[in-house]
């Protein structure tokens, strides 16, 4: 024991001068990329920023402009358009700042972000109206980068357009979440297509209320039904989601408070959204999910090559407007669970209905 001492208190002599640790690393350029890439916009956004570190607080460096931002240091930028290993057609991504972003713990309202668009266009319809698709569903596309002289790069494909079954998607037959006097489900039936990978299917309740000569703003609901994974490397493979009728009922009487002052509320429709991440995306989202077992460590992902981040697709698919069936309707007016709301429907199905407001 008296060694053991001896030992450590010359070692304390010798060290014991300098109690400071130094845990930052030689500073290194290092360029984090995000864009996530969607069909249905006409404009695409990529952000391009520099990691940092430094001596104080990273939250007091993540509010300053310059440390984020690489200035003039981008030497090139551009996304390829590539099929079959062939580029189509270029386009420069051009930096644009934004005002309007929201205080959070990196610098607001402005922020550099990079913007192209691609001359091509394709129609589809959904729910029988058409819409323009802005990417090329058949192609790849392909980020080149040169920053400070390295080349940064990143490719991704597109989540292609779907199909939802065509009585789901009838906006002329109703959710009905009744049968008779007791509750069902309703289930939203698809198909996944080529490049859609994570599928991520959701509700929207919309409606008004009324405070005596007042009508409020569109208020809406949204109630996520469950997540759906591809397993089949090609497509058609078919997904549904269920809504719950007691579920759903339940949810609007814990969601819309109790206000006296409302007269009523008018239903404006039950929309059904499916969002689409394609594989890039769905690996990127599966690593950064919270933890929920004993394991914590995980692989940071990343698809940029010379860089950080994530370059990838996605795509949203809507059905707006579905009405609720009629004994759905007289459960949402008259029920035992959601009668104190005050409903009536705005939808003018029948507009001799004891349920409907104009």
């Amino acid at each position: 024991m008296k060694r053991a001492a001896i030992i450590i208190g010359a070692a304390a002599t010798l060290w014991g001068c300098s109690t400071d640790l130094d845990i930052n690393a030689p500073y290194k350029d290092i360029t984090v990329v995000y864009g996530l890439l969607n069909t249905r916009d006409s404009v695409q956004y990529v952000k391009i920023n520099k990691a940092y570190l430094g001596e104080g607080d990273a939250y007091v460096f993540a509010q300053i402009p310059d440390s984020n931002e690489w200035g003039n240091s981008i030497n090139l930028a551009k996304v390829h358009r590539v099929v079959n290993g062939v580029r189509q057609a270029s386009f420069d991504l051009r930096d644009t700042l934004i005002t309007n972003r929201e205080p959070g713990d990196f610098y607001s309202p402005e922020q550099t972000v990079f913007k192209f668009e691609d001359t091509f266009r394709e129609t589809v319809l959904q729910n029988g109206q058409p819409v323009t698709l802005y990417l090329d569903e058949d192609a790849d596309y392909e980020l080149e980068l040169e920053v400070k002289g390295q080349p940064v790069s990143s490719t991704t494909s597109i989540v292609n357009d779907f199909s939802f079954q065509a009585a789901d998607q009838s906006l002329t037959i109703p959710v009905n979440l009744m049968n008779g006097s007791n509750y069902s489900s309703f289930e939203l039936n698809w198909n996944s297509n080529r490049d859609g990978k994570r599928y991520v299917a959701e509700y929207r309740f919309n409606y008004k209320e009324v405070r005596g000569s007042d009508t409020t703003e569109l208020l809406t609901i949204t109630q996520r039904l469950g997540t759906q994974v591809s397993t089949s490397s090609t497509t058609n493979q078919p997904m549904a989601a269920t809504v719950e009728g007691l579920q759903f009922f339940n949810t609007l009487i814990n969601v819309i408070p109790d206000d006296p002052t409302v007269s009523k509320r008018i239903f404006l429709g039950l929309d059904f959204v499916v969002s689409v991440a394609n594989d890039e995306f769905h690996t990127y989202l599966t690593l950064t999910e919270p933890v929920s077992g004993i394991i914590e460590d995980r692989p940071t992902y990343s698809n940029v090559t010379n860089g950080y981040g994530i370059f990838g697709s996605r795509y949203n698919k809507y059905i707006i407007g579905k009405n609720l069936g009629p004994t759905t309707m007289a459960e949402l007016v008259d029920g035992n669970i959601t009668a104190n709301l005050r409903f009536c429907t705005a939808i003018p199905i029948d507009v001799n209905s004891p349920y409907y407001c104009p």
